[in-house]
């Protein structure tokens, strides 16, 4: 049998924001089962083991039930270790969940080596580009880079490792501590879709889109909000918070092309710490909800419909402001005003609505 050690336990510090890049969704999946996937794919005998930080043990459970699952380390090697303490088979690939790309050529490349008696198998691709020091041009036709999975006779990585915590070694992978160890790995070809996803940059960049809408009443003695902008009228939109139809539709369709739950989810009408909320507020807490959920804006595009006043003097005020407060450059906001020719609650003065478009990456 051969086990498969997906390295998990990463804090991805260098991805940034407040989930880690493991969880992160692409193609619809979390990159973690994504990962698991290509190899419970490739066959169905692997005995698959996620390494993943401590505390999200039932987390991982939920995402990838039916695998090993077991707390890492601190560091890659540490995790490593705690991966082997759990492996049964002869044989172990050992692979970091965030290559999540991995396709069937590269596993059967090393698995294959390794069942026609190889001890230690590295799967690598030449370099596109031009590789140098800070005083030379090196030759790449002899330079590789490495990916994952490696794979190796269980035993021997086990021994590899032991040796390299009592000479006090460490690598970067499995392949530098068997070289450590004494002995020399075998190369097969690997994939260049074979990427490993370390910041954002890295993640692909699917367009997501979303709709908002939004309508509240005219009332008199409340101030008219729109797109940020305190509108002379005298009449307002009547709400719990300042009732901002155009920021709220914004938010709604932000949080729609992320996936995640509706305005009245975040910004709830019956409570008070969003009693009188402004819009500017909303909008800045909607973008950090989008960015933590690994995304953000390519575009906005808002439609805001009133009988009265005239919007056309404020617009571009709208359009800085919004751009303002969701930190993207004004070119990328988008906003209309237009009535409705008397018909409805609109066309006879009665409320304002707006509809929003937004594509996030």
């Amino acid at each position: 049998m051969i086990s498969v050690i997906v390295l998990a336990a990463g804090s991805a510090t260098r991805f940034g924001g407040k989930v880690k890049k493991q969880y992160m969704l692409v193609e619809n999946l979390p990159v973690l089962v994504k990962t698991v996937k290509a190899f419970c794919t490739f066959r169905d005998d692997f005995e698959i083991i996620v390494v993943c930080p401590k505390g999200d043990e039932d987390y991982v459970g939920s995402l990838v039930p039916g695998v090993k699952i077991v707390p890492g380390g601190d560091i890659r090697g540490a995790s490593v270790i705690e991966g082997l303490k759990a492996a049964t088979g002869d044989l172990v690939l050992v692979h970091d969940a965030a290559r999540c790309f991995v396709d069937n050529d590269t596993i059967a490349n090393v698995v294959g080596a390794l069942e026609k008696g190889a001890s230690a198998v590295i799967p690598c691709v030449s370099p596109t580009s031009t590789i140098r020091t800070r005083k030379e041009t090196l030759d790449r036709s002899s330079l590789f880079e490495v990916q994952t999975p490696q794979g190796f006779k269980t035993e021997l990585l086990r021994a590899a490792y032991k040796k390299a915590i009592e000479d006090g070694f460490s690598a970067t992978d499995d392949a530098g501590v068997i070289e450590h160890y004494g002995l020399e790995v075998e190369i097969v070809q690997g994939s260049y879709q074979n990427i490993k996803i370390t910041t954002k940059e890295d993640m692909p960049k699917d367009i997501r889109v979303g709709t908002g809408y939004d309508v509240h009443r005219l009332v008199a003695g409340r101030p008219l909000m729109l797109g940020l902008v305190n509108v002379p009228y005298d009449k307002g939109l009547l709400g719990h918070s300042d009732a901002d139809v155009c920021a709220h539709a914004i938010c709604d369709a932000l949080l729609g092309a992320a996936g995640l739950r509706d305005i009245g989810y975040y910004f709830p009408d019956n409570s008070k710490d969003t009693e009188g909320m402004s819009g500017e507020t909303i909008i800045k807490k909607t973008k950090q909800l989008i960015t933590d959920a690994g995304f953000s804006i390519v575009n906005i595009d808002a439609t805001i419909v009133a009988e009265k006043p005239k919007l056309s003097p404020y617009i571009d005020e709208m359009k800085e402001r919004i751009a303002k407060a969701l930190e993207i450059d004004p070119a990328a906001v988008g906003l209309k005003a237009t009535t409705e020719e008397g018909l409805g609650i609109t066309g006879n003065g009665e409320a304002i609505t707006a509809s929003a478009v937004a594509s996030l990456k």
